[in-house]
């Protein structure tokens, strides 16, 4: 069994890594844990060898080796095996073509991201991953006010 974990370093994503090593563990399952890096569109109509597009990209990369090392905590002592990855692009669009690529059984997410802003950003992905996956998808609940 394949399990796909999508994280952004949020508290529900830590949750739901903490849900999908106990599913995992009873089906002894490999969990592919994902952080995806919303591109800067803001760019775009920029040229590609504009100054601050590298630097964003660097930063952004950053941040996903960031969110990936941190949620190690959270996966240390899993019996089976664990990769990591990170994707830029779509979030939504990311997680289900990584999920349908790598014939996943299961995506476990969350259903808030970090901050206000991304409340709604991640409770779209989670809606689109939801909508338009074809893989099961299990949303772990998080407090309203997390």
């Amino acid at each position: 069994m394949k399990i796909l974990v999508p994280i952004d370093g949020s508290k529900i994503s830590q949750k739901s890594v903490k849900v999908a090593k106990e599913i995992g563990e009873k089906f002894q399952a490999k969990l592919y844990v994902l952080t995806v890096i919303p591109e800067t569109t803001i760019f775009e109509q920029f040229p590609t060898n504009f100054p601050y597009t590298l630097e964003v990209n660097k930063a952004n990369t950053e941040r996903a080796e960031y969110v990936l090392s941190d949620i190690e905590k959270e996966i240390a002592g899993y019996p089976y095996e664990v990769e990591t990855f990170y994707k830029s692009g779509n979030p939504a669009t990311q997680i289900i073509k990584f999920s349908e690529e790598n014939d996943m059984d299961l995506i476990v997410m969350g259903n808030r991201g970090l901050g206000a802003f991304s409340r709604t950003l991640l409770g779209s992905v989670s809606s689109k991953v939801i909508n338009q996956s074809n893989v099961s998808v299990l949303v772990v609940k998080g407090d309203a006010d997390k």
